[in-house]
């Protein structure tokens, strides 16, 4: 074998292992997942100041379904409106009858009583811990559609908004 044909062999053997993936450490497949939600409140501090201009924070619980399991609600919300409308920087854990959870931070924009906005998976427990992704929400008072593209991973996605006491 020449020298150039052996080093040639020499450098793809090096390269090998990082084009093999070993099943053990192979990502899973994202998965889509949407949670037809059922809300009601549970508890609000809202304050009002002059010209329709009001602010606070909301607690709502609620049941959706996860597959085919049963799975509760507890969705935080906070808001400042003029005229009821403003944005939305909401927290929401969903927890599934089994014990999986899955951790959301909402970011959007509320108008007219209709609620649009983003979803970032902040992570889980159970079978979705380390799970990441993201999606989108739509909801009118008392219901949601929550729409999510969930990867299993070890990168966090943080709120990318300032909710914090």
């Amino acid at each position: 074998m020449s020298a150039r044909r052996f080093a040639m062999a020499l450098a793809a053997m090096a390269v090998l292992p990082l084009l093999v993936v070993p099943a053990a450490h192979a990502r899973q497949a994202a998965k889509v997942l949407v949670f037809d939600v059922s809300l009601q409140p549970a508890g609000s501090d809202v304050y009002a100041l002059p010209e329709e201009v009001s602010y606070g924070q909301g607690r709502l619980v609620g049941t959706t379904t996860w597959g085919k399991r049963s799975a509760t609600v507890d969705w935080m919300c906070s808001h400042v409106s003029s005229a009821g409308t403003g944005p939305a920087h909401d927290l929401v854990t969903i927890t599934r009858s089994d014990g999986a959870v899955l951790a959301l931070a909402v970011t959007g924009w509320v108008d007219q009583g209709k609620l649009r906005g983003t979803v970032d998976v902040i992570g889980g427990k159970g079978a979705y811990r380390g799970a990441t992704g993201t999606g989108t929400v739509v909801g009118v008072e008392g219901e949601a559609t929550i729409s999510l593209t969930v990867s299993q991973g070890t990168k966090r996605a943080l709120p990318r908004h300032g909710i914090g006491c």
